[in-house]
């Protein structure tokens, strides 16, 4: 039976009685009709995701034709990111082929995984068959979210770091409930593959702290083993990394300092203000202005808390710090429920050290737990890094997704105030406001993917997301067959930007050309310049391409060059993607001291070295 938390002692939920010291393993159902729900559901996106690349026409962005161009020599690391992109990108061609579907979709798929995370984090939150319903909830806000809307639509580090992100929440709540040795060791792991993905995994030890220290206190919740054999599992996890960067002299870690600290846009207050407003959109504006209304709503009404029967005799109904000082039966919450909903500390309590354990029993019992701690989890799971990210869109600006993991609190956090995770399944939810808010979320991002093909050729280019994915395909096959010319076969390409190295790596992967980067000062700028830079050797022939129909830079620098071909593509009504093709034989080096060495030539001034002639004083 549940009654008001206002009126009585059995405000909190019983515990089904056991044998032994510890409870039954017995958790609310997980796999239900709602998780096959939220699964179809995201089926049904992912397959609509796949439909829009493939007959919208569109290449990879650049940055994922780079991780396929990494896919094909796995390392430990790459100049701008960790391994598992390129790792995950492999996998997924293997599995699908090279097509553009096939290098996207096992990114794309790792959306719905993340999905389903959320509703194992929630039910270990929230160990209520209610709660479980709220985990659902919070999966199908978060694929039916334009911010999965969109980045869904891509192979991108994203993707893996969401998931790990996910899995590691969870690990970390059972952890710190249990002290499980093996729950630490796992929470250590997911924080290094998280890592692997993406740096911004780091952010997850502001969570880890402020979790430790808010349940259980500074001493208790870090001084024990656990916390630092995951730290100890999350290095050694990250190692292989950390050893790759320090034999390429930390180039990702000063990549990721750099894009950090420097911007082509100046920051401020405007710029942080706008980075706000942009993760609303990408929460969904419906969803934010409903769970906020909800909850306020929530806070002024009584509600009813969820029966025994739905309550799951699990170890976070008894965590092993209570073992010792509690019997095998009865509700976790036993002593003084009322002051657990906020009510008058019971004068049995008189003494400093019985008001102290109390204080450490009540913070340890279940429904403290679940009522309490769980929102306070979600909170340190957004909050920190979200103000990361906002004081560094007021420093040098920020890109919207930088704060992505930190969705996954609020997520759940709008969905507590959608669907109440600790009342009884009976009580009425506002359903109308959850379908109100996934479906404005998918005309949102409908919208913004088909705006194109609702306002055709007279929409700008920069209101279309995909323009800078478009063309690419039809201009490296407009001069596809110059590299099957048997004069220029097996020549390597050399261009001047990492945008035209990555799609020519791409595009033209049946010629199997090799890739090099044009760098005359030797600059560690990006992946190709750190590791596949054209060598100042004399003699080399090449094939140059560019966007510029005169790149003189690079062409004055060899004996021989000739246009071979030129490709434009209209991608929008202000907008054409032009490409040129040089043949370039007999490179004299990046300067004319190169020339002089290795040609033996120094100090001749005859006019049969035009490349080393010396200005005449």
């Amino acid at each position: 039976m549940t009654t008001s938390p206002t009126t009585s002692s059995t405000n909190t939920p019983k515990i089904p009685s056991t044998n032994g010291q510890r409870p039954v393993h017995r958790w609310p159902r997980l796999w239900g009709r709602r998780m096959w729900m939220l699964l179809a559901l995201g089926i049904v996106l992912l397959l609509y995701r796949v439909g829009v690349v493939h007959y919208s026409g569109i290449s990879l962005f650049f940055d994922e034709a780079q991780y396929w161009d990494w896919s094909r020599d796995l390392q430990w690391g790459y100049y701008s990111k960790p391994p598992v992109i390129a790792g995950l990108v492999k996998l997924s061609t293997m599995l699908f082929g090279n097509s553009v579907e096939g290098v996207k979709l096992l990114s794309m798929a790792c959306y719905i995984a993340t999905a389903a995370a959320m509703v194992g984090l929630a039910r270990a939150l929230w160990p209520t068959t209610s709660g479980v319903r709220t985990g659902v909830v919070a999966g199908a806000l978060f694929l039916t979210a334009p911010m999965v809307g969109l980045l869904g639509m891509f192979a991108s580090t994203d993707a893996p770091l969401l998931l790990f992100w996910t899995l590691a929440a969870w690990a970390l709540w059972r952890a710190q409930v249990t002290n499980r040795i093996g729950l630490w060791l796992m929470c250590g792991i997911l924080c290094g593959l998280g890592m692997l993905s993406k740096y911004t995994m780091a952010a997850f030890a502001l969570t880890a702290l402020w979790t430790l220290w808010g349940v259980q206190g500074p001493k208790r919740g870090l001084v024990r083993v656990g916390p630092w054999l995951a730290l100890a599992a999350a290095l050694v996890v990250l190692s292989p990394n950390l050893v790759w960067n320090a034999q390429m002299d930390f180039p990702t870690l000063q990549h990721t300092a750099d894009i950090t600290t420097r911007s082509d846009r100046d920051g401020g207050p405007v710029s942080a203000l706008t980075f706000l407003l942009g993760q609303v959109l990408m929460l969904g504006p419906i969803a934010v202005l409903a769970g906020l209304w909800l909850y306020r709503r929530a806070r002024n009404e009584p509600r009813e808390v969820a029966g025994a029967s739905q309550w799951a005799a699990s170890r976070q109904m008894l965590p092993p710090s209570q073992w010792a000082a509690r019997p095998a039966q009865g509700a976790p919450s036993s002593a003084a429920p009322s002051t657990l909903m906020g009510g008058a500390p019971s004068t049995q309590f008189g003494s400093a050290d019985a008001r102290q354990q109390r204080a450490r029993a009540t913070r340890t019992s279940a429904y403290y737990l679940a009522s309490v701690t769980s929102y306070r989890f979600l909170v340190a799971l957004s909050v920190p890094l979200m103000l990361v990210a906002v004081v560094q869109a007021f420093v040098a600006d920020a890109h919207l997704n930088w704060a992505a993991p930190a969705t996954v609190g609020l997520f759940l956090l709008l969905a507590s105030s959608m669907s109440a995770p600790l009342v009884p399944l009976s009580v009425p939810r506002p359903n109308k406001w959850l379908w109100f808010a996934m479906a404005t979320n998918l005309l949102l991002t409908g919208a913004v993917i088909h705006a194109r093909d609702i306002l055709g050729d007279r929409m700008p280019s920069k209101a279309d997301v995909l323009v800078r994915m478009r063309g690419w395909e039809a201009a490296f096959a407009q001069l596809d067959s110059l590299l099957a010319d048997p004069r220029v076969q097996g020549l390597p390409v050399v261009a001047d930007k990492r945008l035209l190295l990555t799609q020519a790596a791409y595009h033209w992967r049946a010629h199997q050309p090799t890739i090099m980067a044009w760098n005359p000062k030797g600059l560690r700028q990006d992946h190709y310049q750190l590791q596949h830079s054209m060598p100042n050797t004399v003699g080399q022939d090449v094939l140059v391409l560019s966007e510029s129909a005169q790149p003189d830079a690079i062409l004055a620098r060899f004996a021989f060059k000739r246009e071979l071909g030129r490709a434009v593509v209209s991608v929008g009504s202000d907008r054409q993607l032009e490409l040129h093709l040089f043949l370039a034989r007999g490179f004299v080096g990046y300067d004319n001291a190169t020339y002089e060495e290795q040609s033996g030539t120094a100090g001749d001034q005859s006019e049969d070295t035009p490349f080393t002639e010396r200005p005449k004083p």
